[in-house]
């Protein structure tokens, strides 16, 4: 019976699935067991998995789902494993070599049903675009007291959670119907936030994986606006329906407050979302999207700021290099040096 149980399921993924592979077989810890459910794969996905010729990686093919049906996919990997901690792993995501052994000794304490870490955010090419670090809270970050992760997850709606890094205690996550389905969301952020109720986190300080983004990459190519409203649905829901257990809990979050907060969050949000695309799109090269995006936000917000801004946006793409972040960079260290 393995201790670890990775699961991950798979679309379209041979660009991408012998580097994750790679990371699997190469981790220090090898007490594991790897699903595989495949969603109806059309390229040589299952080929290359099946060459691996190592009889703990387990494929499952499926007819396809889509990502609206995520958490019914993983629940059926879940089905199929028997470790009791479960890892998770996106099909074009990577690990350190040693992520498992770091966090497998998490779970030898019981109040923890969850542990996770920084995160590294990459590139098609692996280069290194942006980093997820730990909340600064260290009550938020390990969730101690249970519950704690709340300010984050439902306050401030903020999935702070790399999922690739992410590991759970098996009995938990099966006593609360094992992956939650929310209308509109993928399965991590309804399933963090119903754990947050269950026990304590442990956030490991150290990077545990890599995070791969891409113009076709599925987060790139969800409705942002969507899927915020779709989160917000979900939390109203999910503090309704656990009245009982937030009372236990010593929690309490007026809704009248709650919502009058989200609806500031979500202007806000709304009000960025061009910005804060166009910098990425920038950072992975896509520079006649980045463009686009930042002519959007620039005609609502035409700053002589913004304009600066918008004139390296242009010669970024001209250049085909970024010139836009590195900029940002260099004024927010010039910035602190001055705070000092």
């Amino acid at each position: 019976m393995p201790i670890v149980s990775i699961l991950t399921t798979a679309y379209n993924s041979r660009d991408y699935i012998r580097d994750t592979i790679s990371s699997v077989l190469n981790q220090t810890f090898q007490d594991w067991e790897w699903i595989i459910v495949d969603d109806g794969s059309t390229d040589d996905t299952a080929g290359i998995i099946k060459k691996t010729g190592d009889g703990r990686i387990r494929y499952f093919r499926q007819e396809r789902t889509g990502l609206q049906r995520l958490s019914y996919s993983y629940n059926k990997a879940l089905s199929y494993s028997r470790g009791k901690i479960i890892a998770m792993l996106d099909h074009d995501d990577l690990w350190t070599r040693n992520k498992l052994r770091l966090q497998v000794e998490a779970f030898d304490e019981e109040d923890v049903v969850l542990s996770y870490g920084e995160c590294s955010v990459i590139d098609h090419k692996k280069r290194q675009i942006s980093y997820m670090g730990l909340p600064k809270d260290p009550s938020i970050a390990n969730n101690n007291p249970a519950g704690a992760a709340l300010h984050e997850l439902l306050y401030n709606r903020h999935n702070f959670l790399a999922t690739s890094t992410v590991m759970v205690r098996r009995d938990t996550l099966q006593d609360i119907g094992g992956f939650q389905h929310a209308r509109g969301l993928f399965q991590d952020f309804p399933t963090w936030t119903r754990l947050s109720i269950e026990g304590n986190f442990i956030a490991v300080p150290h990077c545990l994986g890599y995070w791969r983004r891409y113009p076709l990459s599925s987060s790139l190519n969800t409705d942002p606006e969507s899927l915020f409203d779709a989160g917000i649905n979900f939390l109203r829901d999910f503090r309704s329906l656990n009245k009982d257990k937030f009372l236990h809990l010593g929690l309490h979050f007026d809704q009248d407050f709650l919502g009058k907060h989200w609806e500031d969050l979500r202007r806000e949000f709304l009000t960025y979302l061009p910005y804060n695309r166009a910098m990425l799109m920038l950072r992975l090269g896509s520079f006649d999207e980045a463009i686009v995006e930042f002519k959007k936000f620039f005609s609502q917000h035409s700053t002589i700021k913004n304009k600066l801004i918008y004139y390296s946006v242009i010669a970024s793409g001209l250049l085909k290099t970024d010139l836009a972040n590195p900029l940002y960079t260099l004024k927010c260290k010039i910035m602190n040096i001055l705070k000092k």
